[in-house]
């Protein structure tokens, strides 16, 4: 219990100091971006979960839950990343195999936390996040993710123990209702549990992105919240938005620089039951 209090303060802490930073914008992406291990070669491993202290963790939503960080990341515990493209497993470094992007994640570090408080293990992080995609589009046009991640896990006998949920800088900039994104997003989640998949599904606060004029963002976190559901096991998750301007990349005021990135993480491994 302290353990998990003490992240989420950390996590708030992080943002909050980050916010107080004054980060001017640029115009386009360019110096924002450092990619270490950008050579690192993928390492094989097995994919059976080893035991009870396994965390297998999908990882949805869009830009800030895939590999848009400006720092990558490698690793340093028993962290792998489950490829829904081959249905393979790899040591977890960053792009992880998977979500869209080429930066880092902040997943990875979440891995590496988990383990190193005693809570897990080992983790299989299983990422599907697609960047600026809608709560409708990842519900409609490209819900196949969740179909092919699917039917790749029963292949590897891997169910998930946590499937955690980042989005909504898109639908902050458009006009979609509190009622609608709801909808949407219990549609979503309907997707996992019709497979047998019933853990717990995480919902994060996140709206925050200065790249574009955000009108809708009072609808959209109330929707967030308003997803809250007992019956499909939908759970709260951490408010990203509290990250401030100083943990984003400079360049776009969105994704997130490597404190945002550490701050994402330590909220997000408070909330992880």
């Amino acid at each position: 219990m302290w353990s998990k209090f003490a992240l989420l303060i950390g996590g708030v802490a992080i943002g909050a100091i980050a916010g107080q930073f004054a980060v001017p914008r640029v115009g386009l992406p360019g110096p924002g971006y450092r990619q270490e291990n950008a050579a690192a070669p993928r390492v094989e491993r097995p994919c059976a979960a080893a035991s009870a202290r396994t965390a297998i963790i999908v990882v949805h939503g869009q830009s800030n839950a895939g590999n848009h960080g400006t720092v990558r990341y490698h690793a340093r515990e028993a962290v792998d990343n489950f490829d829904p493209l081959t249905g393979k497993c790899f040591a977890a470094i960053d792009p992880l195999l998977g979500a869209d992007g080429v930066g880092g994640s902040f997943a990875t570090r979440l891995g590496d936390i988990l383990i190193q408080a005693g809570r897990y293990d080992r983790v299989v992080l299983v990422p599907i996040a697609l960047g600026g995609a809608s709560i409708s589009l990842l519900n409609g046009e490209h819900s196949y993710r969740i179909t092919n991640v699917i039917l790749k896990l029963r292949a590897a006998n891997l169910t998930p123990t946590h499937i955690l949920f980042q989005q909504g800088e898109r639908d902050a900039m458009l006009p979609t209702t509190q009622e609608e994104y709801v909808k949407q997003l219990r549609g979503l989640v309907e997707r996992f549990r019709t497979a047998g998949f019933s853990a717990p599904f995480y919902v994060s606060q996140s709206t925050r992105c200065d790249m574009e004029v955000q009108k809708n963002t009072a609808a959209v976190r109330a929707g967030q919240l308003s997803a809250v559901d007992d019956l499909l096991n939908i759970r709260r998750g951490p408010d990203t938005d509290l990250i401030g301007n100083g943990g984003r990349n400079p360049d776009d005021g969105c994704h997130m620089n490597e404190i945002g990135t550490l701050a994402n993480a330590a909220l997000w491994a408070a909330y992880i039951e």
